[in-house]
């Protein structure tokens, strides 16, 4: 009698578990779209900066090949040196104290994007001090719409520091799969990229 009970109660607790299961399937399914097949591309806005860097360019240039997003370049009001030393000095320095780093971009109308990507490479093992002042200077802008990162790294940097900086700036954003790398061939980059975007979802009310 025992052995039935005890066959009836786990018979009980798998179909159960399997309702769960089924339950969140049809959930996932009815609630979100994979990918950003659903998006309107033109309501992507990607937000970077390079310093002259090819490879945050080669990218960002990829990206928007593939999709109809607007890019939009975060400069300083002052142009960076072109020397590589004074270059550092500045980026040391604007990384000490960024509440005195000045853009060169008026307020931009981040509310109208359905997605935001947020591009820069590592520079003194930070995101870009103009990256920084943006998102700080815009972070009630961001409030709870879709972020995605895009960070570029060399091999002796660790991006750690500089997703977790954008995480906790915009920690009431909606957070979607980034894209952390380092500088590649086209071909591996074009693939890469196609990986990232199937990564993500978007609940509906999020496309509307």
């Amino acid at each position: 009698m025992d052995i039935k009970k005890t066959i009836i109660t786990a018979a009980g607790v798998i179909a159960f578990l399997l309702l769960v299961f089924l339950g969140y399937f049809w959930y996932m399914n009815k609630t979100y779209k994979p990918g950003i097949e659903n998006l309107s591309k033109e309501n992507i806005g990607i937000f970077y900066c390079s310093y002259n860097n090819d490879g945050v360019s080669s990218i960002v240039d990829t990206i928007t090949q593939k999709l109809k997003a607007d890019k939009i370049e975060i400069k300083p009001a002052v142009p960076y040196p072109t020397d590589e030393n004074a270059f550092m000095t500045r980026i040391k320095k604007e990384n000490e104290d960024v509440s005195k780093v000045v853009l060169n971009n008026n307020i931009i109308d981040i509310r109208k994007y359905k997605l935001i990507i947020l591009g820069t490479p590592i520079l003194d093992n930070h995101p870009c001090p103009v990256m920084q002042k943006f998102v700080i200077t815009n972070e009630d802008r961001f409030d709870k719409k879709p972020v995605s990162m895009l960070i570029l790294y060399k091999d002796n940097q660790i991006p750690k520091d500089t997703a977790e900086f954008f995480r906790y700036k915009l920690y009431h954003s909606i957070w979607k799969p980034s894209f952390v790398t380092t500088v590649k061939e086209k071909n591996q980059l074009d693939y890469e990229i196609d990986l990232w975007f199937n990564l993500m979802e978007f609940k509906r009310e999020e496309l509307r």
